[in-house]
């Protein structure tokens, strides 16, 4: 029998810490209360309060069960991760993380609250975010027409229902045990399940980065800094450009859970994610600030790539497929594709961890005159069923837009930015 993903989640709702944690001794919500963890417009000094007003517990019962979609997920997700520094692809990917939470504990029958023992939950977040906001629709807030700019991006981070899934058939869309954290340098950690296992995290690598939370799943700031393709995941500050850059929020979910899927739950769990996936970790230009050079035809240029298999099996080299290769094609506005004469082996790779570095030469460019072009990482595949990229599977090749035979008007020599 196929998952049917709840509407539906009853948490109880404690007075919580500044924290997050649930204060002790342990006291629950009720009518009249404005303490913090009970509502965001509180009256208590030393706590997080919105203090433009007072409003006190918005519910007649705790538990209370309330809408996932409209009520619980619009008030966690802006409280996990604040949407002023965040950049939305991270958001993005921080609500389909807490959806698929929220469905794991439900099917477990967990005793939910509102701590950051779950998800730290505490009514009126949403209105409350800058500036305060009421929206003019609350049965289905996001309908609203007044919401501010950080309401809006909250709402298009929960928009579409979709969810992570683990499992093998007739099991494969039940809910995943999407642990996350804060922030962790270089690595994360083990978890319980087969989907939490440590990776590769190189983007996680400043040395002013302070381990925050238990290590397994996603990395809150690693997120952020994936989203900007920058070593810092506060969209205020600048740490430096990192060589790669992810634009969708399923490319951050893949690379910290393994072998999973993304469904989508308002549409009988189809599945949006195909089998065969990649992610590169980091591209190794040969350059100061490490930005593909201007390059010329002719030229040759070295380069190395750290490919993670973000798919749901081992890229093992044998019957059926024969062979697995990062490859790349040029391609010009104007212009067909042309595949790149260099590729590297990825034979052996397993999903999830270990990430080779892996070594090709980007060389022969196409003659198309001067200007930009594209080069799209992609990975092939020999098979006895007939060879194919990855790409004409469902995943998206990897490109990067360089400058070729220059000067190229307005270029800035990175990955593609389809920034919202």
């Amino acid at each position: 029998m196929a998952y049917s993903p709840p509407s539906q989640i009853s948490v109880w709702l404690y007075w919580l810490t500044a924290s997050g944690a649930r204060r002790e001794p342990y006291t629950l919500c009720a009518s009249g209360h404005t303490t913090w963890g009970c509502t965001a417009f509180c009256n208590e000094s030393g706590y997080p309060c919105e203090r433009s007003q007072t409003r006190a517990y918005p519910y007649s019962t705790n538990p209370a069960t309330i809408s996932i979609e409209t009520d619980y997920l619009l008030d966690v997700v802006p409280r996990e991760m604040p949407v002023d520094p965040f950049h939305p692809t991270a958001i993005q990917a921080q609500a389909i993380a807490a959806r698929s939470y929220a469905y794991w504990h439900i099917r477990q029958g967990s005793a939910i609250n509102n701590s950051n023992q779950f998800q730290v939950f505490v009514p009126y977040t949403f209105e409350a975010l800058s500036s305060t906001t009421f929206p003019d629709n609350p049965s289905d807030p996001c309908a609203s027409s007044n919401l501010n700019r950080y309401q809006r991006i909250v709402c298009g981070a929960v928009a579409r229902r979709h969810y992570i899934a683990y499992g093998t058939y007739p099991n494969d869309d039940l809910p995943a045990f999407s642990e996350f954290f804060a922030d962790i340098g270089n690595r994360t950690v083990n978890g319980g399940q087969p989907y939490l296992i440590a990776v590769d995290d190189p983007i996680s690598s400043h040395p002013d980065i302070v381990p925050d939370g238990h290590g397994r799943g996603m990395s809150q700031k690693g997120a952020g800094r994936w989203a900007r393709g920058n070593l810092s995941f506060n969209m205020n500050r600048d740490l430096g450009a990192w060589s790669v850059r992810w634009e969708r929020a399923e490319q951050i979910l893949v690379h910290y859970y393994t072998g999973v899927h993304i469904r989508d739950a308002a549409n009988n769990n189809a599945l949006l994610t195909p089998s065969y996936r990649w992610n590169p970790l980091q591209i190794n230009w040969g350059t100061p600030d490490n930005h593909p050079p201007t390059m010329d035809h002719g030229g040759t240029y070295p380069i190395a790539v750290k490919v993670q298999n973000t798919g749901v099996a081992d890229w093992t080299c044998s019957y059926p497929h024969f062979s697995y290769e990062l490859r790349y094609r040029w391609a010009k506005a104007g212009h067909g594709e042309v595949t790149g004469s260099s590729w590297a082996s990825v034979c052996g790779t397993p999903k999830g961890d270990p990430s080779p570095m892996v070594n090709l030469t980007i060389q022969n460019i196409p003659n198309w005159g001067p200007g930009a072009y594209t080069i799209r990482f992609d990975i092939y595949v020999t098979s006895a069923y007939g060879n194919f990229w990855f790409s004409e599977r469902g995943w998206r090749s990897y490109d990067v837009s360089v400058c070729v035979g220059g000067p190229c008007k307005g270029f800035i020599p990175a990955v593609r930015k389809d920034y919202p």
